[in-house]
């Protein structure tokens, strides 16, 4: 009674091993019957699409050769044409133009002919020297005839030149001059079709051939020596299209395949053939290939089911148990991570619901898990932004990636109790067991968003108080030199008139002694006067920032001895507001002193203000010395006067950009622009 359960249990596990045996081995050649009925198909679209570029690649070389043969024939009718309106040849000065055929003849390597239809020989053969005379063949003479009904430029066929004994092709064209007649003809050999027909670069055992309106050969790729000028076994009928496809044998008794392209400028035919055999091998490779492969595939597969189902059946319930253990565990490390991330998670499916989210999220909505689970997205949304909040959903599920959401936009997220606060949100799409899902991170920006308020405050306040203290430091600047320049300038002035009124009044030694101390008051004024317009010039107000530069810039020029030009291109230069224009004048007039104080050896300075796309641009460049902008000697270290920071400071206060280029031995140009738009924004 012991051993009929253990035979029992062994039966069954064997029926079970049988089964699981002969599933695998069902499922591996079903498998392998897909995977060769698939690879069949594939084979013969393969061969397919072998055969067709093999054949389009065929019809495009005809079309290409017939091109080339096309455009050297055109190049031939134009200098035909040009030779025609030859004046010698209108005037009847055929020796000249001889001479003048015999250039372009050499040059092109050609025979220029020109005949008289009604005497015998040609007039001049550009082959033979001049005075000689020389005949014409019969071929030659029915092209003349055509060349003469055609009243036109005429291309002939290939005729064999009875002097060149060889084979030549004419483009000839009447010529009337008066109550005379002429044909000329420019002759070309055989040899030039050849060689385009030989430059194609056909494939191995292919053959290009050019054939006449007589179906006469003129041109061959392979034998042109043996084929030239014989006529082709059977003709293309003459209302073929330009492009047509004829099957038949070469000379040599194989199958060709010949793709074919007429001429609408010559009505030759270019044909390239194609061996049937070089068509077909790639089917036949593909063929042998097919059947190796799923001979080898068949008995690959028996194998493989054999053995696999014996192991498949022995480690099935292992494999189960062990995945059911790991996706408890993963479930359970999913679930901590996802509840110990700072920031809220929220996962929504394609329709825009709310599968799944975290603690962090109940916490900033002041929702419960239950009351979001299910719901729309938008219930999270601000009650205005609902609608569009929509079409941006279906929009990034279209052109589903990796992305923050509404960049350079204030996004608002909305409690439960109705209040709104500032949010960034970062969108992933996902792909789960259940379908493709997008899993949203949610940031409370609040707490950032009041820094980011409070910081710009502070820098808002601090440039104000920037703007305030150079405004104050103008002001007193201007203060100081009307003071200078009205109170003490006219204490002076009268000074000096008293003096002189009184050196009328002692003797020639006093008189002497006085002028010189009006000489040294003289001195102190004009000091007393460059002070005051290094301050700040009154003028800047009265007569305009391009003048009050001008005056400055030579009034510099003549007090270091420098040469120094000033250039404004821009006639609303006084429209601008005080600051920017008092902001200007400082920086010329601290680039010009630090010119005369660091830039050892200028000869040159050249002061530039134009206006560009909106943008103010002020150059100033010389040709002194130079430095290097990175070492700790820079000027831009200078702590007396503006200073290069100085001037970055001032620039950065009214949105400009301050630049600076300098090399030792070369020079220092400076670079301002000051955008105008924000200027007039300000304004």
């Amino acid at each position: 009674m012991i051993g009929t359960p253990l035979a029992s249990d062994l039966t069954l596990k064997r029926g079970y091993d049988h089964t699981v045996r002969a599933s695998i081995s069902a499922l591996i050649l079903f498998i392998v019957a897909l995977a060769l009925l698939i690879a069949g198909w594939l084979t013969v679209r393969s061969v397919a699409d072998d055969r067709a570029r093999a054949e389009q690649s065929a019809s495009k070389k005809a079309r290409e050769v017939s091109h080339a043969i096309d455009r050297e024939l055109l190049a031939a009718k134009s200098i035909l044409t040009a030779l025609v309106s030859s004046h010698y040849l209108q005037n009847g000065n055929v020796f000249g133009f001889y001479n003048q055929a015999k250039q372009v003849a050499d040059q092109l390597g050609v025979n220029i002919v020109l005949r008289d239809p009604a005497q015998e020989g040609a007039i001049f053969n550009t082959r033979r020297p001049w005075g000689v005379a020389s005949g014409t063949s019969p071929a030659a003479l029915a092209m003349e005839q055509q060349a003469l009904r055609s009243n036109g430029v005429f291309v002939s066929n290939v005729f064999f030149g009875r002097n060149t004994r060889k084979y030549l092709v004419a483009v000839a064209q009447p010529v009337h001059t008066g109550d005379q007649v002429y044909v000329l003809a420019l002759l070309y050999g055989v040899e030039k079709f050849i060689e385009v027909v030989r430059g194609a670069q056909l494939e191995d055992q292919w053959i290009a051939t050019v054939v006449g309106r007589d179906d006469v050969i003129l041109a061959r790729s392979e034998l042109p020596e043996k084929y030239v000028g014989t006529h082709i076994a059977s003709s293309w009928p003459s209302d073929a299209l330009e492009d047509s496809v004829k099957f038949g044998s070469s000379r040599d008794g194989i199958p060709f395949h010949w793709f074919s392209h007429r001429s609408t400028v010559t009505g030759w035919r270019t044909s390239v053939g194609v061996p049937d055999s070089v068509l077909d091998a790639s089917s036949k490779v593909a063929v042998a290939s097919f059947v190796f492969g799923s001979g080898l595939l068949l008995a690959v597969g028996f194998i493989v089911a054999h053995r696999l189902g014996g192991s498949v059946s022995k480690t099935i319930g292992e494999l189960e148990a062990a995945a059911l253990t790991e996706r408890r565990r993963g479930d359970e490390q999913f679930r901590t991570l996802f509840e110990s991330v700072p920031n809220g998670i929220v996962a929504v499916d394609l329709d825009g619901r709310i599968a799944l989210v975290n603690a962090r999220v109940e916490e900033m909505f002041g929702y419960a898990r239950q009351e979001l689970i299910g719901q729309p997205i938008e219930v999270l949304v601000p009650e205005r932004l609902r609608a569009r909040h929509v079409d941006l959903r279906w929009a990034f599920s279209r052109a589903a990636c990796a992305r923050p959401m509404g960049a350079a936009r204030d996004l608002a997220g909305r409690r439960k109790d109705g209040s709104e606060f500032p949010i960034e949100i970062g969108l992933n799409p996902i792909s789960t067991l259940t379908g493709k899902m997008v899993m949203a991170t949610v940031v409370d920006a609040t707490q950032r968003r009041r820094a980011a308020e409070r910081l710009s405050t502070a820098i808002a306040e601090r440039d104000d108080l920037r703007r305030r203290f150079m405004q104050a430091q103008e002001e007193e600047r201007l203060r100081l030199a009307h003071e200078l320049h009205d109170q003490t300038g006219q204490s002076l002035t009268a000074v000096m008139l008293e003096l002189k009124g009184i050196e009328a009044m002692v003797s020639t030694q006093g008189r002497d002694r006085l002028r010189l101390l009006r000489k040294q008051l003289e001195q102190m004024g004009k000091s007393l006067h460059r002070v005051a317009w290094e301050l700040r010039p009154a003028s800047l107000d009265e007569l305009g920032l391009a003048s009050v530069l001008a005056n400055y810039v030579s009034q510099w020029s003549e007090q270091f001895g420098i040469d120094a030009d000033f250039h404004c291109g821009d006639a609303k230069l006084d429209a601008l507001s005080d600051e920017v224009r008092t902001t200007i004048y400082r920086v010329v007039q601290e680039s010009l002193t630090n010119v005369a104080k660091h830039a050892r050896g200028a000869s040159a300075v050249s002061v530039v203000v134009d206006r560009a796309d909106g943008v103010l641009q002020v150059t100033i460049e010389d040709d002194g010395c130079g430095f290097n902008p990175k070492s700790p000697l820079a000027p831009s270290k200078n702590r007396k006067g503006l200073g290069i920071a100085g001037m970055r400071e001032r620039l950065s206060l009214i949105g400009g950009q301050f630049e600076i280029e300098s090399s030792t031995g070369i020079g220092t140009t400076i670079f301002v622009r000051i955008p105008l738009e924000r200027q007039s924004e300000a304004a």
